[in-house]
């Protein structure tokens, strides 16, 4: 009976055991599922403001609180490494008084600089179990005593090259080293917040990329643009705004009819099909009439594609430059080159030209031309009357008398002095290119009214015929200046079509 009493009382006492070791493994599981669950919901609110673009300081500190509220016995802080990499600077650390992240905000990372400090350095996680015992945080003993600490942990943060970022700290009110699991938990924290740190420093550097961008766009003395596949504005920088005389709002979603006549924007649509559907990079230059500002201006413009990551084309981009002056500038320097300067008449080396042109035609269709040599009587006297200014007036009255006489296609030229020449590039007869030589004759013996002065003059005209009085230009030139020879020579004041036997009654 005895026996079996024991045996029974045996019995309950280990059931008692048993039921005891069941509810402590029950209530380790129940925590392990809560700590659990807490680090999973941690982490999702981290993951949560990291994809909406929170502010670093606040995903840091919900790092920070997350571990905090999953292990209630830890105090935990981030410390950031400064752009120079030689100081410590808080990032998050809530749990932590004032006074004591005030103290640390700013130290010199070194060996032998606390834990932090010295993991930050040397980029090793260094573990102090007892902060009052450790030689590194002798310095620091009323600080950490008046803070109520009595160990920490620091792990670096480290980047995917293995840069050091900052520092997770763990801090215990008393003496503690760090279980397997602990120590897992503070890696896990310090990729977490690598995460954080480096997806904020990218955002950053993007923004700042983007700022400088926008500055390069905004200043830069060419006009930018950016056009989806409808040829809608999508960007135009601060040169084009103001071209436009319209803010972005009023340019974005709108194509160039808005901006430019109807030619205008037709030829541009055309040029940025050939970029958007074939794929072409562009080099043009534009002349464009502003409807807006009724401004034209002439353009030196890059058009290339946007491509996705798949090479397909999603836009445009244009970038042209003004060179509305240059095109002034060189108009003006090939004018000089070619016009004479007093008279605005071609000089002889473009008339030449023309010259040469009109007898390629001519000989090609079979047709005639004409050339004549005009030289102006009596045309020294008024100088020495009168002066060179008076001569240049008059000089500039009669090339617009003989412009006056000619059609169109007939070009008249100074060659020098008070020479002119005219070139009337298809007549039908040697006595057409008398008619117009007489004409100009009867223009020139109207009185000149120059200056307060009633000047008279005339002109001698010799005038040949391609091909009847010469089938090249050297010929034609010498049988127009024989026959005005012989104008000169028949009293001055006519008109003399080249003769054959000219040239010997001339020597």
């Amino acid at each position: 009976m005895m026996a079996f009493s024991l045996l029974l009382t045996g019995g309950i006492t280990i059931a008692i055991f048993y039921i005891i070791h069941i509810n402590r493994r029950l209530a380790r599981d129940i925590t392990g599922r809560k700590q659990s669950e807490q680090r999973e919901q941690a982490r999702n609110r981290v993951l949560q403001l990291l994809a909406h673009g929170a502010p670093l300081a606040t995903i840091l500190e919900a790092i920070v609180r997350g571990v905090e509220q999953e292990y209630p016995a830890m105090l935990c802080s981030i410390l950031l490494l400064d752009n120079g990499g030689r100081h410590l600077v808080t990032g998050a650390a809530p749990g932590l008084p004032d006074f004591y992240n005030d103290a640390f905000n700013g130290i010199e990372i070194g060996i032998g600089v606390n834990s932090c400090g010295t993991a930050a350095f040397t980029g090793q996680r260094f573990i102090v179990e007892d902060i009052r015992t450790h030689p590194y945080w002798a310095s620091y003993k009323n600080l950490t005593s008046k803070a109520g600490l009595g160990a920490c942990w620091s792990e670096p943060i480290r980047s995917a090259s293995g840069k050091v970022l900052g520092i997770f700290a763990v801090y215990y009110r008393e003496a503690h080293q760090p279980s397997d699991a602990e120590i897992r938990l503070i890696e896990q924290t310090a990729n977490l917040a690598e995460i954080a740190i480096g997806r904020s420093r990218a955002d950053q550097a993007l923004i700042e990329s983007e700022k400088l961008l926008s500055g390069i766009l905004e200043n830069v003395t060419a006009y930018i643009y950016m056009k989806d596949a409808q040829g809608r504005y999508l960007f135009a920088n601060r040169l084009l705004r103001e071209q436009f005389d319209a803010p972005m709002e009023e340019i974005v979603g709108y194509d160039d009819y808005k901006f430019f006549d109807a030619d205008t924007a037709a030829g541009m649509r055309k040029d940025d099909l050939r970029v958007l559907q074939d794929g072409e990079t562009l080099h043009t230059e534009e002349t464009n009439l502003n409807i807006l500002t009724g401004v034209t201006n002439v353009f030196l413009s890059v058009k290339l594609p946007l491509r996705r990551e798949d090479g397909s084309i999603y836009a445009l981009c244009g970038i042209s430059t003004d060179i509305t002056e240059r095109k002034e500038i060189e108009e003006h320097m090939r004018h000089v080159a070619q016009y004479d300067g007093l008279t605005h008449l071609p000089n002889r080396a473009l008339f030449n030209d023309r010259l040469q042109q009109a007898l390629a035609v001519a000989n090609r269709n079979q047709e005639r031309l004409a050339l004549m040599f005009l030289d102006l009587d009596k045309f020294k006297p008024v100088n020495d009357t009168y002066g060179h200014g008076v001569g240049d007036l008059l000089l500039k009255e009669v090339a617009q008398r003989i412009q006056d006489c000619l059609r169109e296609s007939d070009t008249a030229a100074r060659i020098g002095g008070d020479e002119f020449v005219v070139l009337l590039p298809v007549i039908e007869s040697g006595q057409d290119a008398g008619i117009v030589g007489e004409k100009i004759l009867n223009a020139l013996n109207r009185p000149f009214e120059l200056a307060g002065h009633s000047l008279k003059i005339s002109s001698s005209i010799g005038v040949a015929v391609y091909p009847d009085h010469g089938s090249s230009e050297k010929l034609l030139v010498k049988s127009a200046d024989i026959a005005m020879y012989h104008a000169k020579k028949n009293g001055r004041n006519n008109v003399r079509i080249y003769q054959p036997g000219m040239q010997q009654i001339s020597q």
